[in-house]
Parts: C-alpha cells; sequence; structure tokens
C-alpha cells in the first residue's frame, strides 16, 4: 500500500508526463507553423521546460526529506505546477 507521500509524488510524476508530451507537442508545432511569433513561442516554451526541469529535479529530492521540508516542498512543487499548466495553456491558445 502506498503512503500518502508516495501518492503525491506519483500524481506529481503522472503530471509532469503530461507536460512532458505536451511541451514536446507544442515544440513540433511551433517548428511546423514558421510565422513571425515563432521566437516569441521558442522563448515561451523554453522557460516552460526549464520550469519543468526545476520540477524534476525537486521531486528527486523529496523522498529523503523531513516532514517539515516535505511539505515546503510540495508546496513549492504545486505553484510550478500551476505556473507551467498556465503557460501551456496560453502557448495551446496560440493554436486554435
Amino acid at each position: 500500500m502506498m503512503t500518502d507521500r508516495e501518492k503525491t509524488q506519483a500524481q506529481i510524476e503522472a503530471r509532469l508526463r503530461q507536460f512532458g508530451q505536451t511541451i514536446s507537442e507544442l515544440k513540433v508545432k511551433t517548428e511546423r507553423r514558421q510565422d513571425k511569433y515563432i521566437g516569441q513561442m521558442e522563448q515561451t516554451l523554453d522557460d516552460i521546460e526549464k520550469q519543468h526541469e526545476k520540477v524534476r529535479q525537486r521531486l528527486q529530492t523529496m523522498p529523503s526529506l523531513a516532514d517539515d521540508d516535505w511539505s515546503s516542498a510540495e508546496n513549492d512543487i504545486n505553484g510550478y505546477l500551476e505556473d507551467i499548466d498556465a503557460g501551456l495553456r496560453g502557448a495551446m491558445a496560440y493554436y486554435k
């Protein structure tokens, strides 16, 4: 049986995988589109990827954290995930 920590970590990992897939799809769309906004979109996706990597690295440290530190890390990660989600939603809206 999974602990609450393990469940939370698994949920975060699942979101990261989904975000990674969406980032990849948007990069392909950006390369195909080749319009005047390509530079701006590439920069947006680069920024989102940096946040994605930051979350991935932070997630790797979580199993060894004490309860207080783990809770703080979880809150930080959730904030980053919301930022990534908002960035991806904005980027996807560009292609609709």
